[in-house]
């Protein structure tokens, strides 16, 4: 079985404007948990050029020929795809040629992103996403198509990035009593990225024993020798969450995310798409 050290650090690169902050953040995680890095490229179907089949209407020798052209255009931007994307894991890998990171590789796949991501999830530490990718290029605080079924095929952290890259000092851990959220107190306490930050526990609640609630997962982060403080907040959760965050100038936000719903609207309108949508920092999931 393989130690966390032995999995990888994986950043998912395109041609996207948060590509180059994809690779940088990765790079940041796998020297700090001292992980190698392999940086992933994938070309799917729907990139290919979308051609409709009017055979119905030709004659045999018509729809043969036809069919032949189809298929060596196919064939012929399929190989442009490939080579641009070599082009872009070799800018990736150049970018961070300089940094003492254990090892660095680059893969290439055919297909959807979430079933690549489904294939080599074993091998997976962290997975680092830029909230939009080259389909969303010029729409601003858009969340990527593939994003959200990206989330649910995997069950490993998911760090999205969402701007330029800045070494994060602070973090806000985004607190709630649900698995997800449990699961980042403890990858908190253990997970070697967090040593040096500054630690703000927050929770959003008005109910009764929200102190006594917040105050027993602060109690974790102390015995892990963590430096943090504590924050109850009153209101509503992402609003106050928000200002929170830009108040204090914290780096980045780790939370669990969306629990297991069938409906997509269940991720759609939730929680953790407006945390996506309204933050400008990156933020790491847990699920």
């Amino acid at each position: 079985m393989q130690t966390l050290e032995q999995k990888w650090v994986m950043a998912c690169v395109d041609g996207s404007e948060l590509s180059d902050a994809v690779v940088d953040y990765s790079a940041w995680i796998a020297q700090k948990v001292n992980s190698p890095l392999e940086l992933v490229h994938t070309i799917e179907h729907s990139m290919l050029l979308d051609h409709t089949d009017h055979s119905g209407n030709l004659t045999p020798n018509m729809r043969e020929n036809l069919m032949k052209t189809l298929s060596d255009d196919e064939q012929a931007e399929s190989k442009r795809l490939i080579e641009a994307g070599k082009a872009t894991l070799e800018k990736a890998k150049t970018r961070i040629a300089n940094l003492s990171i254990k090892e660095v590789l680059t893969k290439q796949r055919h297909g959807d992103l979430a079933e690549t991501l489904t294939d080599l999830e074993d091998e997976i530490r962290v997975l680092v996403l830029g909230l939009r990718g080259e389909d969303h290029a010029d729409v601003d605080k858009s969340v990527g198509s593939q994003l959200e079924t990206s989330i649910r095929a995997l069950h490993k952290p998911i760090f999205i990035v969402n701007g330029g890259f800045t070494e994060p000092k602070s973090m806000m851990l985004a607190y709630n009593d649900t698995e997800g959220a449990n699961k980042a107190l403890d990858m908190v306490c253990k997970s070697p990225l967090y040593r040096d930050m500054q630690i703000h526990l927050v929770h959003a609640s008005d109910k009764p024993d929200a102190q006594a609630f917040l105050d027993q997962a602060a109690e974790q982060l102390k015995q892990a020798g963590l430096s943090y403080q504590v924050a109850l907040l009153s209101g509503d959760a992402q609003t106050e969450l928000l200002k929170y965050q830009d108040e204090n100038n914290l780096d980045m936000t780790v939370m669990g995310a969306f629990s297991h719903g069938k409906l997509r609207s269940l991720f759609f309108g939730s929680f953790t798409l407006k945390m996506l949508e309204n933050n400008n920092k990156p933020i790491l999931l847990l699920r």
